[in-house]
C-alpha cells in the first residue's frame, strides 16, 4: 500500500505542477486539462483549461493534484501539512530553500533535539512543508 497526497489548487495547478517538478528534480508524469477530457471534456467551457489531474513524481510516491471547479469551493490548505525526510541536512537545507522560495516560513530550517535539521514552511502555492533530516 502506498499513500499519495492529492492536494487541489484555486487556478494555479499547472504552475504548481511545473513549480514541483523544477523542486524535486522530477517531470510531470501527467496533466490533463477538463478539455481534454473524455465524454465532452469540460462541464463548462470556461473551466477547459484548468487542469483536471496531474502528477509529479517524488521518490517513490506520487504527488497528485488539481484545480477545483464551480462544484468545488477552494478554502486554501488547513490541517494537513506534507513531510519530507531528507538524508542530509545540506539535502534538506537545498529543498528547503526552494519550497520556501516565494512562499512563507514558519520555522527556520535548524538543528532541533530531535533532527539534524528541522523546518516549516509555506510554498508560493499555500501548501504546507515539513523537512526533516534526522
Amino acid at each position: 500500500m502506498h499513500l499519495n497526497p492529492y492536494v487541489t489548487f484555486d487556478g494555479t495547478c499547472r504552475a504548481a505542477a511545473e513549480f514541483y517538478a523544477t523542486v524535486f528534480k522530477s517531470e510531470i508524469a501527467e496533466l490533463m486539462t477538463f478539455g481534454e477530457m473524455p465524454d465532452g471534456g469540460a462541464p463548462d467551457p470556461s473551466l477547459s483549461e484548468l487542469i483536471a489531474h496531474a502528477r509529479v513524481p517524488i521518490g517513490d510516491r506520487q504527488l497528485m493534484m488539481s484545480d477545483t471547479g464551480p462544484w468545488s469551493k477552494h478554502e486554501g490548505f488547513h490541517g494537513m501539512t506534507l513531510q519530507l525526510s531528507m538524508d542530509t541536512p545540506e539535502e534538506a537545507a537545498a529543498l528547503f530553500a526552494a519550497l520556501s522560495d516565494g512562499g512563507e516560513v514558519s520555522m527556520p530550517l535548524e538543528k532541533t533535539f530531535w533532527a539534524r535539521a528541522f523546518g516549516m514552511c509555506r510554498d508560493q502555492f499555500g501548501v504546507a512543508w515539513m523537512v526533516n533530516c534526522d
